[in-house]
């Protein structure tokens, strides 16, 4: 199976051309073109170190490959890209931030559903183990207070870049039935409060903030829970997951969720 690679710029090209092309991990996967427009120095190293070829357009690597990753930085490029990938009847990851908008949020997961396509993708962060684990931990009545890095001054579309993880993970650990939510901004930290019908969520990020931090806070006090940040290699393997089995790791209202919830907090926080 051969895969397309869309984006140079971001460290997660490299990942999944780590996880897949150097340590083999899926016998007879493998990532075989790339466009790079979007950092062509970044994308002509990444060519000579994993002996992949560049193509002068999206439109080719698309035709090229069986199924395409999107890895661009700026999530402003994803929607075009993925919905070129998807009219051309191609699985697709698509990295975090899944779109911008809830408009093309929403377009990517209903042209997939309506044409059986496979799509998954979103901040990898969500899929690490430890972050699994704390699910099952959380009761009703719980506070889950999530601290992570995020800058809504970012370059890359601001808060949009690295906010996303944090939301991604309050509706993994809380669901996505949340009633109401609440943001602030005091310089570059955001607090956003998330109300749930059993559970409260709060969300701190700051660029300050260097590891991520998950807490639950009940009656009997708070319990602090170590994460280990190895995410690198759980995108593709969700993904090569996907194609092999047929079966998206997650139903796709998830991404939809997610986008709403970022533009809600944004729309809030007033960023």
């Amino acid at each position: 199976m051969v895969i397309g690679l869309l984006g140079a710029q971001n460290s997660h090209a490299a990942h999944f051309l780590e996880t897949i092309n150097r340590q083999k991990r899926f016998p007879g996967v493998s990532i075989q073109f790339v466009y790079g427009g979007d950092d062509p120095e970044t994308a002509a190293k990444l060519v000579a170190e994993y002996q992949i070829e560049a193509c002068p357009t999206e439109e080719e690597v698309i035709e090229k490959s069986d199924a395409v990753v999107i890895t661009y930085r700026k999530g402003s490029l994803h929607y075009n890209a993925a919905m070129k990938a998807l009219r051309a009847g191609k699985a697709v990851f698509n990295d975090k931030p899944f779109a911008l908008e809830n408009r093309e949020a929403q377009d990517i997961v209903d042209y997939a559903k309506e044409h059986n396509l496979l799509v998954c993708g979103g901040s990898n962060m969500k899929g690490v183990p430890d972050i699994v684990s704390v699910i099952s931990k959380i009761q009703p009545g719980d506070t889950v207070v999530i601290a992570f890095s995020a800058d809504p001054e970012s370059e890359y579309e601001g808060y949009f870049f690295y906010g996303i993880h944090s939301v991604e993970l309050c509706l993994m650990l809380c669901g996505r039935d949340y009633k109401f939510v609440s943001s602030v901004r005091n310089g570059k930290t955001v607090i956003s409060t998330l109300t749930f019908p059993e559970n409260n969520c709060v969300i701190m990020t700051s660029p300050e903030f260097t590891g991520l931090s998950i807490a639950v806070v009940n009656k009997s006090g708070m319990t602090q829970y170590p994460i280990s940040l190895a995410y690198e290699s759980v995108g593709p393997a969700e993904f090569v997951t996907m194609l092999q089995t047929g079966r998206p790791p997650r139903d796709l209202d998830f991404y939809t969720a997610a986008v709403k919830l970022i533009n809600e907090i944004i729309q809030s926080a007033g960023l």
